[in-house]
């Protein structure tokens, strides 16, 4: 960037915050509102009546949309910038329930099915995206892309090819930019952006909104809404999950689609939802990843709070205790003890799963591989096996940095975090 632009960029900020200031002082609001006539207005009337239809979900979705965008709008410790980048990520959700909307009503899905999947699930920060990209190194197995789930169908465009590059170049630019803004984030969570990638921003598109734990520390409201959910709701969160998954794969070429290739998804929000998961791929399997309670709490914690940073939240606008809790308390912030209740309300599917500990996973991959593959009767080739033995050994531990981070910041003790989850611990035999 020259020194002109630099200048430029620095001089429409403050001009920005003056006029964000302005509005609020004398017009009553703020520059970015955040509501959802903002948002919708942004498209045309006929778009509108189809985003509002149930075409995709019944309105569930947006009722949790629109108490999201309040916790928003009302937190006062959310800058300018953040309330930019929240405006542009749930226009992008907005527009990707558009145009999906619109691709189903001209592709046969039929010809996409998806047959047991492997769903890698357990906290984050359990090493679960390094398995998922090790994985991925087997020709036969395939996951969809950072640059798929931010925008799983390209409005207006039913080719094969030339789609991709579009957005490829639009998320390295908004990477590049999280990156240059807190160097440290790429340590603790590295993105790849044309590798294997969560569910996460799939299931932003169907009305769950994980990342609203990165957005705003404002969200009561919508963390009652979400535990208020029935099992038919989220199992229709799933069939449009898998619905996404297939216009993903349509788009590509024949040799990375489910017909020749298994399908590898992650997501510690996976943890939470088996049974709505196994409504919609009733032969998935289970790979689930654990490590010490305290580790991933100290872990998860520091990543929010590091993602918050760089949405906009100065360090005083954290409260961190605040954060420990809602990580430690809230389902989606571990899945740890939903994971435990479901397989032991449903012995009879324990076939489904295997268990991984994270510190054997770092120390000897491969032979969790050779586990995982004999566990579920998977075919390894040589061909396969040297890829992965390639990317273990181009990708070791802390390869962009040691990840540092301290519980005790979040108001937790190790003594908290064990007796909440006292019961998964002893169940998984968890070396803490």
């Amino acid at each position: 960037m020259t020194t002109f632009n630099r200048i430029f960029v620095l001089v429409r900020q403050y001009f920005l915050l003056f006029l964000d200031w302005f509005c609020q002082t004398f017009l009553g609001r703020r520059l970015i509102p955040l509501t959802e006539e903002s948002l919708l207005k942004k498209f045309p009337p006929e778009d509108r009546r189809l985003l509002l239809s149930e075409t995709l979900t019944r309105r569930w979705w947006y009722e949790g949309f629109t108490i999201l965008l309040k916790c928003f709008r009302e937190d006062e410790t959310c800058t300018l910038a953040g309330r930019q980048v929240i405006e542009t990520r749930w226009t992008e959700i907005l527009r990707n329930r558009l145009a999906i909307s619109k691709r189903l009503a001209s592709v046969d899905l039929t010809k996409c099915p998806i047959t047991k999947p492997i769903f890698i699930i357990g906290s984050a920060r359990t090493g679960s995206t390094y398995l998922q990209a090790l994985l991925n190194q087997d020709p036969r197995n395939t996951s969809p892309y950072y640059y798929e789930v931010m925008c799983p169908v390209i409005e207006g465009s039913t080719s094969k090819l030339g789609h991709e590059d579009l957005r490829t170049r639009t998320y390295e630019r908004q990477l590049a930019s999280v990156y240059r803004n807190l160097p440290s984030l790429k340590a603790a969570h590295n993105i790849n952006l044309q590798g294997p990638y969560e569910c996460f921003r799939l299931l932003d598109n169907t009305g769950i909104f994980k990342s609203y734990f990165v957005f705003t520390r404002n969200n009561s409201g919508y963390l009652d809404w979400v535990l208020a959910r029935t099992k038919d709701e989220m199992a229709e969160m799933y069939q449009l999950h898998k619905k996404q998954l297939q216009l993903i794969f349509l788009s590509r070429d024949s040799d990375s689609t489910p017909e020749n290739s298994r399908v590898i998804l992650k997501d510690s929000l996976h943890s939470v939802y088996l049974e709505a998961i196994l409504d919609a791929y009733p032969d998935a399997v289970f790979i689930h990843t654990y490590r010490d309670p305290v580790a991933v709490m100290a872990s998860s914690c520091s990543v929010v709070e590091a993602f918050r940073e760089s949405y906009g939240y100065g360090s005083t606008a954290i409260d961190r205790k605040a954060l420990g809790k809602e990580l430690l308390y809230f389902p989606w912030g571990h899945g740890g003890k939903e994971i435990l209740k479901f397989r032991k309300d449903h012995p009879e599917e324990e076939h489904r799963f295997i268990d991984i500990a994270y510190a054997e996973l770092v120390a000897s991959p491969m032979d969790i591989v050779k586990r995982i593959y004999g566990h579920f009767g998977l075919n390894l080739t040589n061909h396969g096996r040297e890829r992965m033995k390639r990317y273990v050994q181009e990708n070791p531990q802390n390869k962009h940095g040691r990840h540092k981070y301290d519980l005790s910041k979040y108001g937790l003790t190790k003594d908290e975090v064990y007796e909440h989850f006292k019961e998964y611990i002893q169940y998984f035999n968890i070396q803490c």
